[in-house]
């Protein structure tokens, strides 16, 4: 083993480590994975000094160990755990395999022996490189395929991609076979478009669900615009009612005033003002605040917050005093970030005495700060354990909530959530910078 040796073992690690990360859109370096990488490549190399046999039956199998990685490190399901090991290793495989048969065939086979180290290493920078771009270009994000629409579809690329991967491997077998080198070129070549087209696919599936979502949230925006405005109609001639009623009021206030009877003075000021004034601070008029969220998916959100908590008898307060314009964050993730933490809001306070829910939205000159406050049931509930995959105190099959807000958040530099649990309350502040880069 030369020096050439490892630094090729060095870029193979980097390939995958930054595909990977690419794909699920990591931020930190994922140590485990890369050692992971480093244990596996160095293994197949070990295993071709027993033969060519061992070494071809290894790499069938080597996309095993991405997979029991994910499955036991990572807690991803059997599902998505298949789905992104094909697509990561397809990823590092597919365009190096292919860029080394085409640019051999132009330089020629004895170039490729006498620079075999120098030849390999620029092969592999040049794929990374290509690989990277197209990731970028298709935009392919795990995250955007979490939810339960994509599960057949996933089932059917990772089906797709795990014959790519077998074909390639018989284009790696019979390329030692001078008679069947054409043969295997043309194999190789029809696996990494094949695998272009998986990249399409995904784009293309993710897309058209992205457009039923906003189709979808338009359908609701209208509907509950509609129980909106049912709501102020409501609200405006209860309010015009009590304006023909202000005038008897204070007809008769002034009347007691005059007599000098301040026993009825203090009757009609505790029966008829206070009552009055306690009936104009009810919750229900804080929904006249809506009309400042500029937003609609987020005005849409809020709105449908409001009926829940009427069906839960919660009292729900909304401070949003200031108008606050549309919000710098994608459709679908807006939707899906909101939704769950006011859905779980309202089943928090729905479980507590309290039956408590305050919603703040505050615009500043450089960020926008939402604040969802709910009063929750008195148990034992750490911080560190609340954004953990599958914790819930709901019972099994939960848990994935605030988990999927985290990653979602983590794609975004200018989105902060910051949590505070205290035994009343739980609350969830989520700060959005009014610039920032995606």
């Amino acid at each position: 083993m030369n020096i050439l040796y490892f630094v090729l073992l060095f870029i193979d690690i980097l390939s995958f480590t930054l595909i990977y990360k690419k794909i699920c859109k990591e931020k930190k370096v994922n140590l485990p994975f890369t050692f992971l990488c480093f244990g596996f490549l160095l293994l197949k190399d070990i295993i071709g000094y027993i033969g060519v046999l061992a070494w071809y039956s290894f790499y069938v199998i080597e996309p095993l160990f991405i997979y029991f990685y994910l499955r036991k490190y990572e807690k991803d399901t059997k599902l998505i755990a298949a789905f992104l090991t094909m697509l990561v290793y397809q990823a590092a495989l597919t365009s190096e395999t292919f860029l080394s048969v085409i640019i051999s065939s132009v330089t020629g086979d004895d170039f490729v022996t006498n620079y075999s180290g120098i030849y390999f290493i620029a092969i592999d920078l040049l794929s990374l490189f290509i690989i990277l771009k197209l990731i970028d270009y298709f935009d392919i994000n795990i995250y955007k395929f979490l939810e339960p629409y994509f599960r057949e579809y996933l089932r059917t690329v990772t089906s797709f991609l795990l014959g790519v991967h077998l074909f390639l491997n018989i284009s790696h077998w019979i390329s030692n076979f001078t008679t069947f080198n054409s043969f295997a070129s043309m194999i190789t070549t029809i696996c990494f478009l094949a695998f272009i087209a998986t990249l399409l696919y995904l784009k293309s599936i993710r897309e058209k669900f992205e457009k039923e979502v906003e189709l979808e949230q338009k359908k609701k925006e209208q509907l509950q615009l509609q129980q909106y405005t049912d709501e102020i109609v409501d609200l405006y001639n209860e309010i015009k009612g009590f304006r023909h009623d202000y005038g008897g009021m204070l007809v008769s206030f002034q009347a007691a005033i005059d007599s000098q009877n301040m026993a009825e003075v203090e009757r009609i000021y505790q029966d008829v003002l206070v009552r009055a004034n306690e009936k104009l601070s009810s919750d229900r008029y804080t929904s006249f605040d809506l009309n400042n969220v500029g937003d609609s998916a987020l005005r849409s959100m809020l709105t449908q917050t409001l009926f829940k908590a009427r069906e839960h008898q919660i009292e729900l307060t909304f401070e949003i005093k200031d108008y606050v314009g549309k919000l710098p964050i994608q459709l679908l993730d807006l939707v899906r970030m909101t939704s769950i933490l006011l859905n779980n809001a309202v089943e928090g306070a729905a479980e507590s005495i309290a039956k408590t829910l305050n919603v703040s939205l505050v615009d500043l000159e450089g960020e926008v700060i939402l604040v969802i406050q709910n009063s929750r049931k008195d148990q034992n509930l750490q911080l560190n354990s609340v954004y953990q995959r599958n914790f819930s105190t709901k019972g099994e099959g939960r848990g994935t909530g605030l988990t999927t807000v985290k990653e979602m958040i983590d794609q975004y530099e200018g989105l902060v959530l910051d949590t505070e649990i205290t035994k009343e309350h739980f609350t969830q502040v989520l700060r959005i910078r009014k610039v920032y880069r995606l």
